[in-house]
């Protein structure tokens, strides 16, 4: 089992991304997502959907002003928390059953002898890119204007060198610039155009 879905990784991840991101908005229709990604880590021992919406930004703002803020002495913002994934609406909380599989098999990889792992991570890490891809090929995300609100990402504790290699992979240019050119302390956004 193992062999075979990481020899299909691609396949694997797009199909579980799709269906991730197909349950979640439709069971948010009120929601407006600006970002979908795929977390993990630099091992890649695992894999999970993440989302947000303009919505769900908005409440963890007002959370923090509520509570962390005053402790810390801190003012927290819709534009410095806009890609704190950690603080998503929808962080690694939906779609875990489109995941097992990919995950099992993803963990007995790590598991196995080290010369295995290292031999094959560059290319899981090549085959989840592209079952990614493979979403925006389809349109999955929307065309022009529509398209040029979400982001796509990986995220994860990972080196910002992959995390903007993928930033740049799946999206148009002037997405992924948005987001590498993010300025956590820039002048708080509007809820509306983010």
């Amino acid at each position: 089992m193992v062999s075979n879905v990481l020899d299909h990784l691609t396949d694997h991840v797009h199909a579980a991304l799709k269906a991730a991101f197909s349950d979640l908005i439709r069971a948010n229709p009120n929601q407006t997502f600006y970002t979908f990604a795929l977390f993990t880590d630099d091992s890649l021992q695992f894999m999970h959907p993440a989302a947000n919406s303009e919505q769900a930004l908005t409440a963890t703002v007002q959370r923090y002003r509520k509570k962390v803020d005053p402790k810390y002495g801190t003012t927290s913002t819709r534009t410095g928390m806009r890609w704190s994934y950690g603080d998503w609406g929808f962080f690694a909380n939906f779609g875990e059953k489109h995941f097992k599989m990919i995950n099992k098999a993803l963990i007995a990889n790590i598991d196995g002898p080290d010369e295995e792992y290292e031999a094959r991570i560059d290319s899981l890490w090549a085959a989840a890119l592209d079952g990614f891809k493979r979403l925006e090929k389809e349109r999955f995300f929307g065309s022009g204007s529509e398209r040029s609100k979400i982001t796509l990402l990986l995220v994860g504790d990972l080196p910002s060198k992959p995390v903007e290699k993928w930033a740049k992979a799946l999206n148009p240019p002037s997405v992924a610039k948005r987001y590498i050119k993010w300025n956590p302390d820039a002048p708080d956004e509007s809820t509306e155009n983010g």
